[in-house]
């Protein structure tokens, strides 16, 4: 009897963790939609519903800005320029808590075409995006609410994914608890 009742308590206490989970990733998808519908719209007067204050942002251009009025400013004068037809579109989402106030998502996002005028560029008048870039993002939760704290975004080069290291290990080969690449090259 005893032990039915542990068990029973230990299944609910399971259970209950599970939806708090549930709840939470989807409180963080929520805020990475918001976070692309301001894209998409062009528009970022709602970023202080989705980021933190205390936001750092780098892009995958090696731009980095701090604080949320920073960020802001930065995106509103990009989307106003070479990114005003630029659209990102969702590709998939992973979350990780690391306490339950805590958690890491990585975000792979496929942005459109960017064409860069050719005072700015090293490549006059071409095209750039159009490409998937992977961001990795720190959500806290703060007064109930998943927040941004900080986000760093690079781009996916196609052209090296066949030669991810460990997409190329060995399983049949060890080294000292590490897998081998014999045909891992660039």
């Amino acid at each position: 009897m005893r032990y039915t009742i542990l068990f029973i308590l230990l299944v609910t206490q399971l259970t209950v963790e599970a939806q708090k989970n549930i709840r939470n990733e989807k409180a963080i998808e929520a805020q990475i939609d918001a976070f692309l519908a301001s894209w998409n719209y062009h528009d970022f007067c709602d970023m202080k519903n989705y980021i933190a204050e205390d936001y750092d942002f780098v892009n995958a251009v090696g731009m980095h800005w701090k604080g949320r009025e920073a960020v802001q400013y930065a995106h509103h004068t990009l989307h106003q320029s070479i990114l005003k037809n630029t659209p990102m579109e969702k590709r998939s989402v992973t979350i990780r808590f690391l306490k339950p106030d805590v958690a890491i998502v990585h975000l792979l996002w496929h942005i459109g075409l960017i064409t860069i005028p050719s005072a700015h560029s090293s490549r006059p008048g071409k095209p750039d995006g159009d490409n998937d870039d992977l961001a990795t993002i720190v959500f806290v939760k703060r007064n109930g609410i998943w927040l941004i704290t900080a986000m760093e975004n690079v781009v996916v080069n196609e052209e090296l994914q066949p030669n991810v290291p460990v997409n190329l290990r060995k399983q049949s080969k060890q080294c000292k608890g590490i897998a081998e690449y014999k045909d891992y090259h660039f």
